[in-house]
């Protein structure tokens, strides 16, 4: 779908800018997928890649006419900047109803990206791990906080997986988890792989392709959230 939205509000989560965008409810994309953004007047030449955010000290929270798109955003995008919006795209993260025990991982950089998810599993009362660098402030109480030096334990502990890493991080992950062999990897357990997308599954140019065991795939198309098992094999 293609609609224009706008944003209504400017917002620091840990420090980092954050947008809140005024769109119609059919434009708001689900945790791991994304919208196509471009700023009207803008001197950037191709359209911003905008994903789900969430704010824990529960004033920005999605609503019929908009959503709280996670960080990082263009730096010339203000209160009151036109958006042009395409989407949701691509495929997002399907939290399984009978999981009990998640684990949210940012492999290398801020979990913001995956911090949409944590309304959904605090409603299924499961049990929730956090890895990552840097965690978010004002986090539930109900969320443990782990440094990535646990990713082994948390992921033999869970039974649902969510994981946030960079296409380039991708052979590393492999190696992590080909050198342990406590690390049972669930069916339902996912990965939201970051890649450019410049064109966002629409001319299927072939920058975001990615290697996996099922062959090539498009990460603005297949993904950006992938099946973690089928990128481990």
């Amino acid at each position: 779908m293609q609609a224009e939205g706008i944003v209504r509000e400017l917002v620091l989560l840990n420090g980092t800018p954050a947008v809140w965008i005024q769109c119609e409810p059919s434009l708001i994309p689900a945790p791991g997928q994304y919208l196509l953004a471009y700023a009207e007047g803008s001197d950037l030449p191709l359209a911003f890649p905008v994903f789900l955010g969430e704010s824990f000290a529960g004033i920005h929270k999605i609503s019929a006419n908009g959503f709280l798109a996670a960080p990082p955003i263009p730096a010339s995008w203000g209160i009151g900047t036109r958006l042009y919006l395409r989407g949701p795209l691509g495929h997002g993260f399907l939290l399984p109803k009978d999981a009990r025990r998640i684990a949210l991982i940012a492999f290398d950089d801020s979990p913001l990206y995956l911090m949409a998810l944590l309304g959904i599993a605090l409603k299924q009362e499961t049990s929730i791990v956090l890895v990552c660098k840097h965690p978010p402030d004002d986090l539930p109480l109900q969320v443990e906080v782990q440094p990535l030096d646990a990713l082994k334990d948390v992921c033999a502990w869970a039974d649902y997986i969510a994981l946030d890493a960079r296409r380039e991080s991708l052979l590393e992950l492999k190696k992590i988890f080909a050198g342990s062999s406590r690390l049972r990897v669930s069916n339902e357990s996912q990965i939201l792989i970051r890649a450019s997308m410049p064109c966002g599954a629409l001319a299927e140019c072939g920058v975001c392709t990615l290697d996996s065991g099922r062959g090539q795939l498009l990460v603005c198309k297949d993904g950006p959230v992938f099946n973690l098992k089928d990128l481990l094999d």
